[in-house]
């Protein structure tokens, strides 16, 4: 019998959301998976536009055990941001006794044979905790979105062959670090170990955190080619983002890093953080940047981080030592490219981090 699979879709309300959800709920429809296996969690925050609920109850409840799987919609009072609503889901997916969790998009569509093949492929390799299904451009649909994404040794992640054209089976040119959360499928015996996605986070770097954790546990995290899903990704240009991506940056390191690594990488976290502080002064975001250092002035982050270390321990298999081939040592993103960065910092960061490797 085929696993059980539940599917958290979040439906936070946008100015786009009457389109996208319909068209993505349309190719899970067609999707070449048992219904009766299947459950899609709908968990939708509150929104300054309004919300999806009654559009997605009046359209696609009735088709539930007909053309569509069984439904459950949970609607939270607050915006509890990606982590915390993922975690609302969460518990919904247990009560129905899910095998595996698929987080997905709400502005994805899904290939047909999506869910079966990352399924498959789950099934054959039991030490695989976490599988990102390829992520292509939606808007542009022969071009990659992610094919797994690497991480930077100070932090920084991105997607692997991002706006490039897809070549069936060809070799990363980056190690994958971290699964995307846009179309994931995750073992729920591996969460009942390692936790899921930490609510504080809010948004950015859950899923670099989680799957840092699976690998400290000693778990795989795959990249499964043939399971397609198209995400019409936009680079966000909104400045309230930078406060979460550099706090979680820093917070992820500081829970999950050794503390020798942490004192071997600080020279150059300090000389990065002065050059970003420089970035964020000349783009206009030296606000969140700053409240991003202030947050680890405060006794609570630390008694946290300290908390969170503790868990990590608790279940670590894996030393920093062997991770580090698995991280990179340059910084590498369409939406950032300059020559500063190829010339001059890229060069720098990647020669200190052939030193770290040596002394670690």
């Amino acid at each position: 019998m085929m696993p059980k699979i539940a599917i958290i879709y979040l439906t936070y309300n946008t100015k786009d959301s009457a389109e996208d959800i319909p068209e993505c709920l349309r190719s899970i429809e067609v999707a070449e998976y048992p219904k009766d296996r299947m459950m899609i969690v709908f968990v939708e925050n509150k929104s300054k536009h309004g919300q999806s609920r009654s559009m997605i109850e009046r359209d696609w409840f009735p088709k539930a055990g007909v053309t569509m799987p069984e439904m459950e919609y949970i609607s939270n009072v607050d915006d509890v941001g990606y982590a915390g609503a993922t975690g609302v889901g969460l518990v919904a997916a247990r009560t129905w006794g899910a095998d595996y969790v698929y987080l997905l998009n709400q502005d994805t569509v899904v290939d047909p044979n999506f869910l079966w093949r990352i399924v498959q492929y789950a099934e054959s390799h039991s030490n695989a905790a976490i599988m990102q299904s390829r992520l292509m451009l939606k808007q542009s649909p022969d071009e990659c979105n992610s094919q797994g994404n690497a991480l930077h040794y100070l932090g920084f992640g991105f997607s692997i062959g991002y706006g490039e054209k897809y070549i069936p089976n060809e070799t990363a040119k980056l190690p994958m670090f971290y699964a995307s959360g846009a179309a994931v499928l995750i073992r729920i015996s591996a969460i009942d170990l390692i936790g899921f996605f930490e609510p504080s986070y809010y948004m950015y770097h859950e899923d670099v955190d989680l799957s840092w954790r699976a690998r400290l546990a000693g778990f795989d995290i795959a990249y499964v080619e043939d399971s397609v899903v198209f995400h019409h990704y936009e680079f966000s240009r909104s400045i309230s983002k930078f406060f979460w991506m550099e706090r979680n940056r820093h917070l992820t390191n500081l829970v999950n890093y050794e503390w020798k690594t942490l004192l071997v990488i600080a020279p150059m976290t300090l000389i990065m953080e002065l050059g970003t502080m420089i970035f964020a002064i000349k783009s206009g975001w030296w606000k969140e940047k700053l409240r991003s250092w202030i947050y680890f002035f405060k006794p609570s982050t630390w008694q946290f981080i300290c908390t969170r270390r503790a868990k990590v321990a608790s279940f670590r298999k894996v030393r920093d030592a062997e991770l580090l081939p698995m991280l990179c040592g340059v910084i590498t993103n369409q939406d950032i490219e300059n020559p500063m960065l190829t010339y001059v910092v890229n060069p720098v960061l990647n020669a200190y981090f052939g030193l770290i490797k040596r002394i670690l």
